[in-house]
C-alpha cells in the first residue's frame, strides 16, 4: 500500500498552531481495515480518510487514535480546506460532507473554512458532583452568566449536548480555573467534557477533553463553543494557540477557521 497523505493545523493563524489533523484524500488508496490501525500510528486527536468525492460533496471517516467518529468539527474543515483550496478535487467553495452523522454545509471563503450544524439542544444537569471530582472542583466553580460573553443574561449550566460525540457543557467561573486543569482519566455521563469560562463579550477559555474516545486533551474543538457564545472563542492550552470563529444562535451554529499546511508525505504499508 503507498497512500498519499497532508498534515494540516486547523484554527490556526501560522503553521504549528491551532489542532493538527491528518488528512487521506485519495479514496481506496487505504484499505478499510488499516484505517483505525493508521490513525493510532499519526497518534493525533483526529485523521480523516476521504472515502469518494464529487463536484461539490465528498464522503469521510473520521478516526480517533482509538475510535470512529460520526462526525467532529476541525477534521470537517480541514478535509475540506485540503480538497478545495489545496488540491483543487472539488469545484465550488461550497460543499456537502457525507459522514456517519449525515450531511454537514461547508463553505470556504478567501481566509476561512465555515461549517454549519445543528446540535441536540441540550440536556440539563443537576447533578455533576462525579465530573467535578475528578477535575479538582468544587461546586463553587461551576457556573457563569452569558452576558458575560455578550449573551442575553442567564445562567449557564452543566448539560451533555450531541453533534456527533456526546459531550458534557461544563461552565466554570474564571479562566484561572480551565487553565490549571489537569486531564481527567474518564469522564461521566458523556464521551469528553468541554470546560469553558469567560474572558468577555464574545471571547473564551476553553478546554476539551475527550478520554471516551481516545483524546486525552483536543488542542481546539469545534464540537460545542457554539453552545456558549455568538462570537469566538479562542483556545491557548497545551501551547496550540487557536482562533475559533462562532456564529450561533438558538440550536444552530456556524463555525469556521483558518487551515495551514504543515506537510504532505506518502504511507507505505
Amino acid at each position: 500500500m503507498s497512500a498519499r497523505y497532508l498534515l494540516v493545523d486547523v484554527f490556526a493563524r501560522a503553521p504549528l498552531e491551532g489542532n493538527g489533523l491528518v488528512v487521506f484524500p485519495d479514496p481506496g488508496s487505504v484499505e478499510p481495515s488499516k484505517m483505525q490501525k493508521i490513525a493510532r500510528e499519526m497518534n493525533l486527536s483526529e485523521t480523516t480518510f476521504v472515502t469518494g468525492y464529487g463536484t461539490n460533496d465528498y464522503d469521510v471517516r473520521i478516526f480517533t487514535p482509538s475510535d470512529e467518529l460520526p462526525f467532529a468539527g476541525h477534521p470537517t474543515l480541514g478535509t475540506a480546506w485540503v480538497l478545495r483550496r489545496h488540491l483543487g478535487l472539488l469545484g465550488e467553495d461550497e460543499v456537502i460532507q457525507k459522514s456517519a452523522a449525515g450531511e454537514t454545509r461547508v463553505t470556504l471563503d478567501t481566509e476561512k473554512v465555515w461549517l454549519a450544524r445543528t446540535g441536540s439542544g441540550g440536556e440539563d444537569l443537576d447533578d455533576v458532583g462525579e465530573m467535578l471530582s475528578l477535575l479538582g472542583l468544587s461546586a463553587k466553580d461551576v457556573g457563569f452568566d452569558a452576558a458575560e460573553i455578550g449573551g442575553r443574561s442567564t445562567a449557564l449550566r452543566p448539560a451533555v449536548t450531541d453533534i456527533g460525540v456526546r459531550q458534557l457543557m461544563l461552565p466554570l467561573t474564571s479562566a484561572t480555573i480551565v487553565q490549571s486543569l489537569r486531564a481527567p482519566a474518564s469522564v461521566p455521563y458523556a464521551d469528553g467534557v468541554y470546560c469553558v469560562a469567560p474572558l468577555g463579550p464574545g471571547r473564551v477559555k476553553a478546554r476539551f477533553f475527550a478520554p471516551g474516545i481516545g483524546v486525552a486533551e483536543d488542542p481546539a474543538s469545534v464540537r460545542a463553543p457554539a453552545t456558549w457564545t455568538s462570537r469566538s472563542s479562542r483556545a491557548l492550552s497545551i501551547a496550540r494557540p487557536s482562533l475559533i470563529s462562532v456564529h450561533a444562535r438558538d440550536g444552530s451554529a456556524r463555525v469556521g477557521g483558518e487551515v495551514r499546511l504543515v506537510a504532505e508525505a506518502t504511507l507505505h504499508g
